[in-house]
């Protein structure tokens, strides 16, 4: 009994010993595979994070760029509205320079062809009186018959908006008298003799711009008598108001373009 015990215990101790060993290498496998395990738990938290973020600026993004898309296409709006407010205005013009050529010339139908003509010319209408129609030769005081005519087209102008340029226009052949140095201060002198008429017959001096061209655009060749007959005259231009036009293509100062990348 007593040699059983001898040898029953070492074998008992080296049974424990060995248990204690595997459960300690167990025990350490564990832990380094914790460690791993944690190690990598972190890096996925920072890709994690690093996901978030990358997602924020994409939704910032993209939010900023619906926001410039909405301004961009505002804009586009808007001046596809302005070319159609646009439109329609240089549509009414054109209806009113045409309604006063057929008025004009209704007016002046009394006056022949070589006192006067009447035609639209790059949306503008022109009623050119001779020198024959309104003034004695080198003069710039206005006939009767050529008051006359200037009353009558007056009193169609009255009543539209219309802008009105007198220019005063004479051939190349010299002249000098005591009241007009050359042909270009005959000319100025003849607009303003025209333009005078006009605001006596009710057509607002605001309106009115009076200007004299002298021999400087002529109609014809000046070698002719029938060429500087042509070019001695007195241009009426009436013109379209061009403010509102103008205002249309203005940008606002506070205006900034908007860019998309």
């Amino acid at each position: 009994m007593k040699t059983s015990s001898y040898i029953i215990f070492p074998l008992l101790l080296t049974v424990a010993l060995l248990s204690s060993c595997v459960s300690k290498k167990k025990y350490e496998e564990v832990r380094n595979g914790k460690a791993v395990m944690e190690q990598k738990y972190a890096q996925l938290e920072k890709y994690y994070e690093h996901l978030n973020e990358q997602n924020s600026q994409m939704e910032a993004s993209l939010t900023n760029r619906e926001t410039m898309l909405k301004a961009k296409e505002k804009t586009i709006s808007e001046e596809e509205q302005k070319m159609r407010d646009m439109k329609a205005m240089v549509d009414a013009q054109k209806d009113a320079i045409n309604n006063l050529h057929q008025e004009v010339c209704s007016a002046l139908k009394c006056f022949t062809p070589d006192e006067l003509k009447i035609e639209v010319r790059n949306g503008k209408l022109y009623v050119s009186m001779s020198d024959k129609l309104l003034f004695p030769s080198g003069s710039d005081q206005v006939n009767k018959r050529g008051s006359d005519a200037i009353a009558m087209l007056s009193a169609v102008l009255a009543h539209s908006d219309l802008e009105v340029m007198v220019e005063g226009h004479t051939d190349v052949v010299p002249i000098a008298n005591g009241r007009n140095k050359d042909n270009w201060d005959l000319s100025v002198h003849r607009s303003t003799s025209v333009t005078r008429i006009m605001i006596d017959n009710g057509v607002k001096p605001e309106r009115i711009i009076a200007c004299g061209r002298g021999e400087f655009h002529p109609l014809a060749s000046n070698s002719t008598d029938e060429g500087r007959q042509a070019n001695r005259r007195t241009e009426i231009v009436l013109a379209p108001k061009l403010d509102k036009l103008w205002k249309l293509t203005e940008q606002p100062e506070d205006s900034k373009s908007t860019t998309l990348y």
